[in-house]
């Protein structure tokens, strides 16, 4: 007997194997349809309305913050890298191309260079910025015969050093030894001699209070040491150091030659003193045209000489 099936069953039915297929009514699926509408997120509404969210004052200067800070952090790196390299180029050119490879010695006659760039202290190999001039004069002045003038640094890796060399121009007796002096009055050399060295004059007067080979002579009396120093430069300056034979210094107001020809010459006080050597060079040639091997020439005033002959 068949029994009345109901309506909603009979649009219903189940399938064939495991798979199941539901049929709702119209009424029902229309429902569910209008129901999965409204579940369903609208995606580019939704994004729509996130990218029209106004921001604040505080989360602009946020985010300003952040790119200003990833923006130095960046530059700040770039600077590091930068310098680095800087430092690694700078290292190697003073190592390999300012490295000092030679070095020039101008002025010298009897003093070997190589002596003279020893003395100096600069070797091969020194940084050229390293080198001072200073250390380099004093290294310089350790050697008494070495005058230091100057040095010039002819980049990359040239070195010009400019000395005078001191020499012997006058000699002095003092305790049973003989010392020479250059003309500022540096002793020079000490010998157990008492033979006079020839070419230069004697030092006699000197109130000597030391004395030590490579150092300055020190006197009592300074006007005598200035006297000489004012008499050996004049001499030396107008090529008259061979013909005067002895210094008297005794009396820095009335100073006195002994020259070769055996004429003594009264210089008086150390003024005017390349007036009075000029002096010297012009008259003594004439006295000994006449013959004169003695006596004294008074060039005190230069312009008014006067010889007066032994009585």
């Amino acid at each position: 007997m068949k029994r009345k099936v109901d309506r909603e069953e009979a649009e219903r039915f189940v399938a064939y194997d495991s798979y199941t297929y539901a049929y709702d009514h119209p009424d029902e699926q229309k429902r569910h349809k209008k129901q999965e509408e409204q579940d369903e997120p609208d995606f580019e509404s939704a994004q729509w309305s996130q990218e029209e969210i106004p921001l604040t004052d505080a989360e602009r200067q946020r985010r300003a913050r952040e790119r200003a800070q990833a923006h130095s952090r960046a530059l700040t790196t770039r600077l590091i890298i930068v310098l680095a390299v800087l430092v690694v180029i700078i290292i190697l050119l003073q190592k390999v191309v300012f490295s000092l490879t030679t070095v020039y010695i101008v002025g010298n006659d009897k003093i070997p260079a190589q002596q003279v760039a020893a003395a100096s202290g600069l070797v091969k190999g020194l940084n050229m910025f390293a080198i001072n001039e200073e250390e380099i004069k004093d290294n310089l002045d350790s050697d008494h015969n070495i005058v230091f003038l100057g040095m010039q640094k002819v980049y990359p890796s040239t070195i010009y050093l400019y000395i005078d060399e001191r020499e012997a121009v006058a000699s002095i007796q003092w305790l049973g030894l003989l010392y020479t002096l250059d003309d500022a009055g540096m002793v020079m050399d000490e010998a157990n001699s008492t033979d006079l060295p020839q070419g230069m004059p004697s030092l006699t007067g000197m109130e000597i209070s030391s004395i030590n080979v490579g150092q300055t002579l020190e006197v009592r009396n300074q006007a005598q040491l200035n006297a000489y120093i004012s008499i050996i430069s004049e001499l030396e300056l107008q090529y008259y150091l061979d013909q005067v034979t002895e210094m008297n210094l005794s009396d820095t107001s009335d100073l006195f030659l002994q020259t070769a020809s055996g004429i003594s010459v009264r210089l008086g006080t150390a003024k005017y003193m390349r007036a009075k050597i000029g002096a010297i060079r012009t008259d003594l040639p004439f006295l000994q045209q006449l013959g004169k091997t003695s006596g004294v020439l008074d060039v005190s005033i230069p312009e008014d000489a006067k010889y007066s002959p032994d009585s």
